[in-house]
């Protein structure tokens, strides 16, 4: 039987509602406030939700909780209108996403630990115009640029041919952002605006988008309270002041909880820092496909050819900024050495004191030409051209091939053609970027097509020899009987081309 003491001694519970801790008595109220009650009476009188609604309602809280919502929120809220996404579809909001995540895996931030990432998502017209106008967030107007540049450009005016953006007047009231809005009201404003193509968005996601680290580890800290294997902390503290405070108050608090005077800093990844040419070339490259023909898709594309010549011959010299992430000049059955760098004013024998210097000058001023093309500024193309073509000298255009191996070789459905076609489609982008450069022509071109043809047939017959002078063989007695099919002759005809006395390709004068 229960005592008086029993029953009027309160214990302290989460509210059903809104989570919210409250005290009251054994068997009592399940909500925190009246409010709360009817809240939950109205849900209980809803009508059920499908599955499929469940799971869009349950992403859109996670968008709340999860980087890329963080920014999808905040870009709307830096506009002061939700109009910034105006005419985005549900494919739309999926590039959104995927540059969001192409940009936290440049892992920018490693060099400089907490602080600013070297690279930002870039609005070609800004989202907040001079004039009033408002750029759109979409992916293309949108691109992962150089933060320091992007910073010191801020929101001047760029080319009309550039961008999209949407004027003052055709912004409207109900779509207005102000400050005092929470970020659910804003990403409800958002839905409201967006309609049916924000839901077939978080439907059609592979997975729900993960919680930041400082939301993991507040959920962490707030569920360890209630675990008797970890230490009290001073209060008691709601999941709602856990969010709110910083990571390294949370990463405190858990370290009381497990019994530790100290904790190490947060490592935000291992992973190396890429390079911001490579960074740039890939922007190009989507650029140069998704923009429609003008000015703006032209300068893209120049500047493309001139990032893939620079980031070849740093790729060669075994240069950060050509070797991140193997963009240039990596292949996986071939070697190529296609370019010379000689500084003009000492053509010859140029010291390292004089060369140096010189190359990182071209290599920095081809990254801000770059970084303004794509923010859809004028760039002084025959300069640029000029300045790169009297330092790049062509050595060689054929690569030198190996024999394929098996994996190789079954990538390719294990035929000969298709391998070929693989390795013309390789060199296919380096190729013509010389080419469009004038650095070559198309007869050289040409040539270095049959010399990969001849290469692949030495490098046949030399892995052949290999073959058949293995341990398997030479050591263990293995009888041979016959060649893998990889390493059979390509049905290729270069007789033509050796006929011609074409033993090695001319050099670009």
């Amino acid at each position: 039987m229960a005592t008086a003491e029993t029953t009027n001694k309160q214990i302290e519970v989460p509210c059903t509602n809104c989570g919210t801790m409250f005290r009251r008595r054994p068997g009592g109220r399940s909500t925190c406030k009246a409010s709360c009650k009817k809240k939950r009476q109205r849900a209980a009188a809803a009508p059920q939700a499908t599955a499929k609604e469940k799971k869009i309602e349950r992403r859109k809280e996670r968008l709340l909780e999860c980087a890329f919502g963080y920014w999808f929120i905040e870009q709307a809220k830096r506009a002061g209108t939700v109009q910034t996404y105006h005419g985005i579809d549900a494919a739309g909001l999926r590039k959104l996403y995927d540059m969001h995540n192409y940009r936290k895996k440049r892992y920018g931030w490693v060099d400089s630990g907490h602080g600013k990432d070297v690279y930002q998502q870039c609005h070609v017209q800004s989202l907040n115009g001079r004039d009033g106008s408002t750029g759109l967030t979409t992916p293309e107007n949108l691109f992962t640029g150089i933060a320091e540049l992007n910073q010191r450009h801020g929101n001047k005016p760029v080319n009309s041919w550039a961008g999209a953006s949407i004027p003052e007047s055709a912004r409207k009231r109900k779509w207005s952002i102000t400050d005092d809005m929470t970020r659910d009201q804003v990403l409800q404003k958002i839905a409201d605006f967006l309609g049916p193509e924000l839901d077939t968005f978080l439907d059609e996601l592979a997975k729900m988008p993960q919680r930041t680290a400082r939301l993991r580890l507040a959920k962490t800290v707030f569920k360890q309270q209630a675990n008797d294997l970890y230490e009290l902390l001073d209060r008691r503290y709601t999941l709602a002041e856990l969010e709110a405070l910083k990571l390294d108050e949370l990463q405190a608090l858990d370290a009381t909880q497990n019994g530790r005077t100290s904790f190490k800093a947060f490592i935000i990844s291992n992973c190396p820092l890429d390079s911001k040419l490579g960074v740039l070339h890939d922007e190009l490259l989507r650029f140069s496909d998704v923009l429609p023909n003008g000015q703006h898709k032209d300068n893209c594309r120049f500047m493309l050819s001139l990032v893939r010549v620079l980031g070849s011959y740093l790729a060669q010299i075994n240069d950060a900024q050509g070797r991140a992430r193997g963009r240039f000049l990596d292949f996986p059955n071939a070697t190529w050495s296609p370019l010379q760098y000689l500084c003009p004013q000492y053509p010859w024998k140029t010291s390292a004191r004089i060369l140096d210097p010189d190359r990182q000058a071209l290599v920095t001023s081809i990254i801000e030409a770059a970084h303004n093309a794509l923010q859809g500024l004028t760039i002084p193309v025959e300069m640029l051209e000029a300045k790169l073509v009297k330092r790049m000298h062509l050595r060689t255009l054929v690569p030198v091939v190996r024999a394929p191996d098996q994996w190789s070789w079954e990538a390719c459905g294990s035929n000969w053609l298709s391998y070929i076609d693989a390795l013309y489609a390789s060199f296919e982008g380096t190729w013509q970027a010389l080419l469009d450069l004038g650095i070559c022509t198309d007869e050289q071109v040409f040539a270095a097509q049959d010399g990969v043809l001849l290469s692949l047939q030495t490098a046949v017959e030399q892995g052949r020899e290999q073959y058949r002078n293995n341990r398997m063989h030479t050591v263990f007695g293995v009888q041979f009987q016959r060649y893998p099919k990889y390493l059979e002759f390509p049905p290729v005809e270069i007789e033509s081309y050796l006929s011609q006395g074409n033993l090695a390709l001319p050099l670009a004068a």
